[in-house]
């Protein structure tokens, strides 16, 4: 009778530690994507700011904003994916040609001009964040499904 106690409590034991183990990573996966949401919602900002700024008039102060957003708030989010043990490192690229799109052309520039909603650097902006977002969903992918 002993025997099949300890049976008993070593199968209970064991049960309930794999479905504590199966809810921490479930629970993990949710707050991962909750943040990868975020990051998504952040750059479609991202896109409508560059957007407006190289579909109006110059503003300096947009200007910056979208600097500072592109280049400080953007990569500290993308460093908590990485502190998520989140795989990244093919997302970077992307974001260099999406802050190229953004930046290189018609930004900051004494011959600033606004430019057409059809204009190619508008359609560049686009597709490049494009890339942008599906690498990162294809890192969440890769780990969790």
């Amino acid at each position: 009778m002993e025997w099949a106690q300890t049976v008993t409590w070593l199968l209970v034991i064991t049960g309930w530690g794999l479905v504590n183990r199966q809810n921490n990573i479930r629970e993990k996966r949710k707050e991962l994507r909750a943040l990868l949401d975020k990051i998504q919602s952040f750059l479609d900002e991202l896109e409508d700011q560059a957007i407006k700024y190289h579909t109006s008039e110059q503003s300096a102060e947009l200007a910056f904003h979208l600097k500072r957003s592109l280049n400080k708030k953007f990569q500290n989010k993308l460093s908590i994916l990485k502190l998520r043990n989140l795989d990244i490192e093919k997302c970077y690229p992307h974001l260099k040609q999406f802050r190229k799109a953004v930046t290189l052309e018609n930004f900051d520039t004494a011959d600033f001009k606004p430019r057409s909603i059809s204009d190619d650097l508008i359609k560049n902006i686009w597709l490049s964040k494009e890339n942008l977002s599906q690498e990162l969903e294809k890192s969440f992918a890769k780990k969790y499904l």
